[in-house]
C-alpha cells in the first residue's frame, strides 16, 4: 500500500527545466488582472525610497552644523538651536512621509499577492479536477493538497513581495547612489564597487538554495502521501500488522526532508553572514579612507557622518534582496512543481475551461 519514494534526483534529471525568466512570465497574466494595483503599488516605491535616501544628509548636516562647516543655504545663518530644529523638523516629515506611503504600498502590495495566489488556485483546481481517472490513480492524493496549498501561497509572494519588493530594493540602491556620488564621489565609487562581487557571491549561495529547496519541496509531497495514505488507510495497515514498517518507511522520507531543509538553511546563512560581513567592512573602509580626507582637509565630519549612514543603507537593500531572491527561488521551485500539474493534458476537452485556463499557458 504504502511504499518509499525513489530518490528526488533521478526524478528531476528526466524532466527539462524552463529558465527562471520563463517561469515568473507565467505570473504575468495574472497579475495583469490587478493591473492598476501593481502600478500605484511600484509608483508608490519612488517617494519612499527618496526619503530614505535623504535621511543621512539630514544627519551629517546636523553635524556640519554643531561643527561650523559648510550646511545648506537655509541654515547658514540660523543659530546652533533654529538649525538642529529646522533639521529635526524635516527628518520627521521624512519619517512620517516614509511610514504612511510605506504602510499603503504594503497593504497594496499583498492585496496584489492574493488576488494572483487566488486566480493561480482557482484555475488550477479547474484543471486537476477535468484531468482523467488514471492520472488520480498514479498521483497521490497528499501531493497535490501540497500542490493546491503551500505551492500556491509561494507563487503569489513571487510577484507581491518578490517582485516588487526587489525594485524597492533597487530604487532605494539607486538613490542612495546618487546622492553618496553628489556629496563625495571617491567615497560613492568604493561603496558601489564593492556592491558587485556581494552580488555574484548571493546569487550562488541563491542557486544551491533554489536546488535544494526543489528537492526538499519534493521530499515534503513524499511526506504529505505517506501520511494521507496512512490514514486513510488505517484499517488495512493495522490489519497486516504493518506499523511498523510503514512507521520506518515513514522516518526514512522524513530523514531525507530534514537534510534537504538544512542545505537550504545553510545556504541562507551562508547570505546573512556574507552581507552582515561587507557591510562592517564598508563602514571601516568609509571610516579610514574619511578620516584620511579629514586631515588633508578634503572632507567634513559632516560628510564622513552621512556616508557612515550610506554605509549602512546601501547594504540594507541588499540584505532584502537577498531575502527576496529566497523567496523567489522557492516559488519557482512552486512554479515548476504546479507547472507539472498544469501541463498534464486533458482528454475530454471544454472550450469554455480551457480559455479561462489560458492565462497559466500564455506565460
Amino acid at each position: 500500500m504504502t511504499r518509499l519514494s525513489p530518490p528526488i534526483d533521478a526524478n528531476r534529471k528526466e524532466r527539462p527545466r524552463e529558465n527562471d525568466w520563463r517561469l515568473f512570465l507565467r505570473l504575468v497574466p495574472y497579475a495583469r488582472r490587478s493591473g492598476r494595483l501593481a502600478l500605484v503599488s511600484i509608483l508608490l516605491l519612488i517617494p519612499v525610497s527618496i526619503v530614505g535616501a535623504i535621511q543621512p544628509l539630514m544627519v551629517g548636516q546636523a553635524v556640519s552644523l554643531i561643527r561650523q562647516e559648510q550646511t545648506w543655504f537655509f541654515l547658514q545663518e540660523r543659530s546652533l538651536a533654529e538649525g538642529i530644529h529646522i533639521l529635526s523638523g524635516l527628518l520627521l516629515l521624512t519619517i512620517i512621509i516614509r511610514l504612511v506611503f510605506g504602510i499603503i504600498q504594503k497593504f497594496l502590495e499583498e492585496t496584489l499577492g492574493q488576488r494572483i495566489t487566488a486566480g493561480i488556485r482557482e484555475d488550477l483546481f479547474d484543471h486537476v479536477t477535468s484531468l482523467a481517472v488514471r492520472f488520480f490513480d498514479r498521483t497521490p492524493v497528499g501531493k497535490l493538497i501540497t500542490r493546491l496549498t503551500s505551492d500556491v501561497e509561494a507563487l503569489g509572494l513571487v510577484f507581491s513581495s518578490g517582485a516588487i519588493g526587489i525594485l524597492n530594493d533597487l530604487f532605494s540602491m539607486v538613490f542612495i547612489a546618487l546622492f553618496m556620488f553628489s556629496l563625495q564621489w571617491q567615497l560613492a565609487l568604493i561603496l558601489v564597487l564593492m556592491l558587485f562581487p556581494v552580488t555574484a557571491l548571493i546569487v550562488y549561495f541563491q542557486q544551491q538554495y533554489r536546488k535544494a529547496n526543489y528537492i526538499a519541496r519534493e521530499e515534503l509531497s513524499s511526506l504529505n502521501s505517506m501520511l494521507q495514505e496512512n490514514i486513510s488507510g488505517i484499517n488495512i495497515v493495522q490489519l497486516f500488522r504493518r506499523e511498523q514498517l510503514n512507521g520506518e518507511m515513514f522516518r526514512a522520507v522524513n530523514q531525507r526532508y530534514v537534510a534537504e531543509v538544512d542545505k537550504t538553511i545553510f545556504h541562507d546563512s551562508a547570505v546573512s553572514a556574507t552581507l552582515e560581513w561587507v557591510s562592517l567592512a564598508a563602514i571601516a573602509i568609509v571610516l579610514w579612507l574619511g578620516g584620511w580626507l579629514i586631515l588633508k582637509d578634503a572632507l567634513s565630519f559632516g560628510v564622513l557622518s552621512a556616508f557612515i549612514l550610506y554605509a549602512q543603507r546601501l547594504f540594507n537593500p541588499l540584505r532584502q534582496f537577498a531575502e527576496k531572491f529566497t523567496m523567489f527561488q522557492a516559488g519557482f521551485t512552486a512554479i515548476e512543481r504546479v507547472n507539472d500539474i498544469m501541463n498534464e493534458p486533458i482528454e475530454i476537452r471544454d472550450p469554455v475551461l480551457e480559455e479561462e485556463l489560458g492565462s497559466w499557458g500564455a506565460g
